[in-house]
């Protein structure tokens, strides 16, 4: 049974927060409500500018219709977007959303996320599935979070679409080969699809790995045009 909270402590608690108002993760200056980051460190992170790539949306020079990569390679996704690239602010706010427990932080970056969805009637909102080991240690799933918050934003429904097979070791700093390699076959859709399409969330794309075996694994279940959403890219040198 939860303990309710006595008029006096409700008093109390509001009265500490007149006397310590919320401030900005990241600057440090007021925020209004209990907003996380202030709007203008929102408006300073690292974003793509110019031309995108328009299929895993990383920024390319102008004139062109793909990065190198997606060039010559095919993608089971129809398309990715992101923020903006894996660096400064931005990655400030994903690493404390994803490893310092500040969940908080998954609604001003859902918010920036869901406004570069272009969802398709009958869009599912989706999250790539986590490892169940660190579900244990974080209490929580970074990328769930983003997803039902991007769901909200969008109106569009949320479902666990997919599941993990097996753990995997953490992917951070692994060559992509390795990924790759290691990605292969690890995800299975829970349910089968009747060609809807559906937007798979994840707080970072790296080597495009787990995007692209998320959504292979729709794709072989039924569902249609898969496309993915991250708050970050990390690319070379980034």
């Amino acid at each position: 049974m939860w303990r309710r909270s006595s008029p006096l402590s409700r008093i109390a608690s509001a009265g500490v927060g007149l006397l310590f108002p919320a401030s900005c993760f990241l600057c440090g200056g007021e925020v209004a409500g209990l907003e996380p980051v202030c709007p203008d460190c929102l408006a300073d992170l690292p974003r793509w500018e110019g031309a995108v790539c328009a299929v895993c949306g990383i920024g390319i020079e102008e004139g062109l219709d793909l990065c190198r990569s997606c060039a010559v390679e095919g993608r089971s996704y129809a398309g990715a977007r992101s923020v903006g690239p894996y660096d400064g602010s931005l990655r400030r706010l994903v690493v404390a959303l994803k490893y310092e427990g500040e969940r908080a932080l998954a609604r001003p970056l859902g918010d920036l996320v869901a406004e570069l969805a272009e969802p398709k009637e009958g869009a599912i909102v989706t999250a790539v599935p986590p490892d169940p080991k660190r579900l244990r240690e974080r209490g929580y799933h970074p990328a769930e979070l983003l997803a039902h918050r991007i769901a909200r934003r969008l109106g569009l429904p949320y479902r666990d679409l997919l599941r993990k097979r097996r753990a995997s070791p953490p992917q951070v700093g692994r060559p992509r080969e390795e990924r790759q390699r290691a990605m292969q076959g690890l995800f299975a859709a829970r349910l089968s699809g009747r060609g809807e399409p559906v937007l798979v969330v994840d707080d970072v794309i790296t080597t495009g790995a787990t995007a692209e075996e998320a959504a292979r694994a729709l794709g072989e279940a039924g569902f249609g045009e898969i496309g993915v959403l991250a708050c970050a890219h990390a690319v070379k040198g980034g």
